[in-house]
């Protein structure tokens, strides 16, 4: 979520209360109108929470970059005056909040958004589109190290099929000066670690491995990838051209995804 105001003291209480509704959000801030641009360009924002008064740029202007840039964000408009709620509402934004903005109130303005808040399903969740993330029951899984989260994202991408010990080394150290011993030595720890992580929230069965070959089950894990594919129509939005952005193993991917 992104809060855009000329006003700190008016971000640090709106960010108080988004975490009061939604401990698990990230919320990003900016006080200068024109840093929000690139802000939308380089992250995922579900919602955009402007100020409609601000210097130099004022929240219309900056609601229709934002809706340029990303159709799916869904702005929210919060102000001190409700005399800019006619103008406001000429933008189709997803709400219209008086400051102090209170937990009751941005709970009935997020219930009421455009472009619904995306849902995690109960249960092991992936999303490959924009940076990879993996959920479980709606939370961030956590990872000890993050080859191990690299090579879940590998295994996802392969859909199922089985890769050897030696192309994840590849795929994880390229660049390294270490020997292909330690590089295979040091993968038993990053495996044991992913499967450990997976073993907490009870989903370890995801994980297929045997004499130097791993997989997935792909029919033990929803992901977005997987439903685009399927035809479904995600909430995220359309596929916009990033996929496992963190790798640069995974580009060769996105032309497939767009072809769709």
């Amino acid at each position: 979520m992104l809060i855009v105001d000329d006003e700190p003291a008016a971000i640090r209480s709106l960010e108080r209360v988004i975490k009061k509704v939604l401990p698990d959000a990230e919320v990003i801030s900016t006080d200068v109108a024109e840093d929000a641009i690139p802000l939308v360009r380089e992250n995922e924002i579900s919602v955009a929470f402007l100020d409609v008064e601000m210097p130099d740029l004022d929240g219309l202007t900056l609601a229709k970059e934002v809706k340029n840039i990303s159709p799916v964000t869904n702005v929210v408009f919060v102000t001190a005056y409700s005399k800019y709620a006619m103008e406001a509402f000429g933008q189709y934004p997803s709400g219209y909040l008086l400051k102090p903005v209170t937990a009751e109130t941005l709970k009935e303005a997020l219930t009421h958004l455009r472009n619904p808040l995306p849902k995690y399903s109960d249960g092991l969740y992936a999303r490959c589109f924009g940076n990879f993330e993996v959920f479980f029951n709606g939370e961030p899984l956590k990872f000890k190290r993050s080859q191990s989260k690299e090579v879940l994202a590998y295994l996802v991408d392969r859909k199922g099929a089985s890769v050897s010990s030696d192309e994840l080394c590849s795929i994880l150290w390229e660049d390294s000066d270490m020997t292909p011993e330690q590089q295979r030595n040091y993968f038993y720890h990053v495996f044991r670690d992913l499967r450990k992580s997976l073993e907490e929230v009870g989903c370890e069965d995801l994980l297929i491995g045997s004499r130097g070959t791993y997989a997935i089950v792909p029919e033990k894990l929803r992901c977005d990838y997987y439903l685009y594919e399927a035809g479904e129509e995600l909430r995220t939005g359309p596929f916009k051209g990033e996929y496992m952005s963190q790798y640069s193993w995974a580009e060769y991917r996105i032309g497939e995804i767009a072809g769709i």
